[in-house]
């Protein structure tokens, strides 16, 4: 390229010399013959050369790792030694898994010469069949009255099972329990009369056995949910009373979205009871649907209940009744919120029931239903301090057919059922709760009644007000103790028939009964994982009261012993 250069540098340079002489020979205008020469066969070449005009640096290339040698000086020290305190990871990365133990023993002994026995063993493993076995019994051979003669005892036991399959559960049992009663409850005139001879103190034995099966779906929260139950119990005691029961439940659960539930619930009830007055057969059909939907705050289910009940009662248009079912409740915040219900239902009795209420009835002339025209109810709720909750709230129902317990004239020691066609019970509530940690537990509740009677003259045997606080206290992990006090007032017991003009309505004696007040305490140390001690006392107060009339209860009652998991 520079030679080029250089041989058109010195062409211009020849022909311009070469031009200026002509033009200095030649005349303006005068044409004078040139010769060009071409060369077309000449080459012109260029070397070439690289983009980078500077080569890189060649780096040395690594001979490898050469053996290094260090000297070492030791300098002594006088410093303590390093304390290292390891401390354990406190996360849990998995439950930590109980130590299970299938049986449990318990044996105890108390005051009135009372024993108490309890036993129970079930199946600690997962598996396909798992089952329970339990056995208790505990009896006070010494009474409040004549000593012996008013004794009482409890007795039961029960087996119960489940078999699983992928997607449901059969379950069943089999119970028995046998409760044993004295007729303590005399007239002290009765022994003081010599006209009178008083024949002792009688026993009841009460005596029941129950049989169950049914199956229901694991899955409980699928689009669809069911379970189905047949039943069977056998009660009699030591006199004429007898009843048989067949009953059927069952229900079902649909979940069509998140926030919505439906249910449908079905129940069965044949019974046919015997006394000396009567021999009846009685039935109850219940179908009970509902929708609800609830969300974080509120939540609202509607529905109905059909009842079907046959009790031959004197104006009675129909078996059916259709009542409405209607609850709501909306948490506003966390410290306040409110609750309503508007209700009715068929409130079913039979002479067990009436028993496990009231152990010291006699023969009845007929067992009725009770039915709960309406129930209004409404109130608020909600926890403070994040360790009070608080319930508050009233209640006002309708009934028919409403009962009381009232002494036989003949039979003091008995007692009879008598009912009220209209009665409107309004029932003012409280409940108070508080939490301290693990260590201390509150749970309290007052109940204040008004009733509004049709045919009695009072609410018998019924309470005026009621009141309870729970108490447990966990001092250490091994000791746990609870003290609980409950009181009742306001019962009034019927006493004679007072003579009255045969135009006034019939008037009974009216006894206002003690107020009862129970003070009980229960303390549980375990001693071990497998060993523990447990102290209890009743009527700690030592109350000479009765919660039915003519019954007083026993005195204080203490019970101490050891139980043991093996």
């Amino acid at each position: 390229m520079k030679k080029l250069s250089a041989y058109i540098s010195s062409a211009a340079i020849v022909l311009g010399f070469v031009g200026n002489l002509q033009a200095q020979t030649q005349s303006r205008g005068e044409v004078q013959d040139q010769e060009f020469v071409i060369r077309k066969d000449r080459v012109l070449t260029v070397p070439v050369q690289p983009r980078v005009f500077e080569k890189l640096p060649i780096l040395p290339q690594p001979k490898g790792l050469d053996q290094f040698s260090y000297t070492v000086n030791f300098y002594e020290l006088n410093l303590p030694p390093v304390q290292l305190e390891a401390s354990p990871v406190q996360k849990s990365f998995r439950p930590e898994r109980l130590d299970l133990y299938p049986g449990f023993l318990k044996a105890g002994y108390g005051n009135f010469a009372s024993p108490l026995v309890e036993a129970g063993f079930m199946a600690t493993e997962v598996v396909d069949f798992n089952y329970a076995l339990q056995l208790r019994h505990q009896s006070f051979g010494k009474g409040p009255v004549l000593g012996e003669q008013s004794n009482e005892s409890h007795s039961n036991a029960s087996f119960d099972g489940s078999y699983f399959t992928d997607q449901v559960e059969i379950f069943g049992g089999l119970g028995w329990k046998q409760d044993s009663y004295s007729f303590y409850g005399i007239d002290t005139s009765v022994l003081n009369d010599p006209r009178i001879d008083f024949a002792g103190i009688q026993d009841n034995v009460l005596n029941t056995v129950q049989v169950h099966a049914g199956i229901r779906d694991i899955e409980k929260v699928g689009p669809v949910s069911y379970e189905a139950e047949l039943g069977f119990r056998n009660f009699k005691d030591s006199y004429l009373v007898q009843e048989n029961q067949i009953s059927g439940k069952a229900k079902g659960i649909f979940r069509p979205a998140d926030n919505w539930l439906g249910k449908v619930g079905l129940e069965y009830f044949y019974t046919d009871p015997v006394d000396r007055d009567y021999d009846v057969t009685r039935t109850y059909f219940a179908i009970r649907p509902s929708v609800g939907y609830s969300t974080a705050d509120f939540s609202v289910t509607a529905g109905i209940n059909v009842v079907s009940e046959n009790d031959p009662v004197p104006g009675k248009s129909s078996d059916f009744r259709i009542f409405p079912n209607f609850k709501a409740s909306y948490q506003f915040a966390e410290e306040f919120g409110f609750y309503g219900e508007f209700s009715g239902d068929v409130q079913r009795n039979t002479y067990y029931s009436f028993v496990q209420e009231n152990p010291f009835m006699g023969p009845s002339a007929q067992l009725l239903n009770t039915i709960n025209n309406y129930k209004v109810a409404g109130g608020i709720e909600g926890q403070f301090l994040e360790s009070f909750n608080y319930r508050a709230g009233i209640d006002l129902s309708r009934y028919n057919q409403y009962h009381f317990f009232v002494n036989t004239p003949a039979d003091t020691s008995r007692f009879n059922l008598v009912y009220d066609d209209k009665v409107t019970v309004a029932n003012l509530n409280a409940e108070l709760g508080y939490s301290f940690s693990d260590m201390y537990k509150l749970t309290s509740r007052l109940d204040l009644f008004k009733y509004d009677l049709n045919l009695q003259q009072e609410a018998w045997h019924r309470p005026i007000w009621k009141m309870g606080l729970n108490n447990q206290i966990t001092p250490i992990d091994q000791l746990l103790v609870q003290v609980n006090i409950n009181l009742m007032g306001g019962v009034k017991a019927r006493g004679n028939l007072m003579e009255t003009n045969v135009e006034e309505p019939q008037e009974y004696e009216t006894i206002k009964l003690k107020t009862i007040t129970d003070l009980h305490l229960k303390a549980d140390y375990k001693v071990s994982d497998r060993i523990g001690v447990f102290a209890e006392g009743n009527n700690l107060l030592n109350s000479r009261n009765m919660r039915w009339l003519n019954y007083p209860v026993r005195g204080v009652q203490l019970i101490g012993g050891v139980w043991l998991k093996f």
